[in-house]
């Protein structure tokens, strides 16, 4: 394995560790924290995979202004920290856990039997190296699809957001009153 390989799963490793840090974060800042760097790991890992457009508009879209909306919800409506009930030890924790780590050992073992037996000879679809070149680059190929072939996909995730934003600022000031 080259550096590329290392650097790869370094940054999955702490994806995943950042991932397991949030999910049992004591408080909603810290969760929120760590959501961040997980955006800024999955970033490094398109752009070593020399995907600099999708890596750059990860870091834009969501590690800027999702993180920035999450954190300004959060300082917004003021979440305090509250005392779980929540036991490390209890049975259906464990329970969850074997289930949990089973379900990934069985994925693992199935995506890696199904890459073994894959012969790697893909199908391109209609946008091979060529015709991207020939269309102009990645960034016109891409914008043409999205405001064309997938604009209504598009408006409808602008429209979701616009109303999880109007939610929580109803929220936010049903609590004030």
């Amino acid at each position: 394995m080259d550096s590329l390989t290392y650097a790869f799963f370094g940054l999955g490793l702490v994806a995943v560790i950042l991932s397991v840090i949030m999910l049992f974060a004591r408080t909603p800042i810290t969760g929120a924290l760590s959501l961040l760097g997980i955006m800024l790991t999955i970033a490094g890992m398109y752009g070593l995979m020399q995907e600099h457009f999708i890596a750059a508009i990860q870091l834009v879209v969501y590690a800027g202004a999702v993180m920035v909306l999450f954190i300004f919800s959060i300082m917004l409506l003021n979440l305090k920290k509250e005392v779980l009930d929540f036991k490390l030890m209890s049975p259906s924790f464990l329970g969850t856990l074997v289930a949990c780590v089973g379900l990934f050992v069985l994925l693992v073992s199935q995506l890696g039997l199904h890459f073994e037996s894959y012969n790697y000879l893909v199908p391109q679809g209609q946008f091979t190296p060529q015709a991207v070149v020939d269309l102009g680059g990645n960034t016109k190929v891409l914008a043409h699809a999205l405001f064309s072939q997938y604009y209504l996909s598009f408006e409808v995730i602008s429209l979701a957001l616009l109303v999880a934003i109007i939610s929580a600022v109803v929220l936010a000031k049903r609590k004030f009153d």
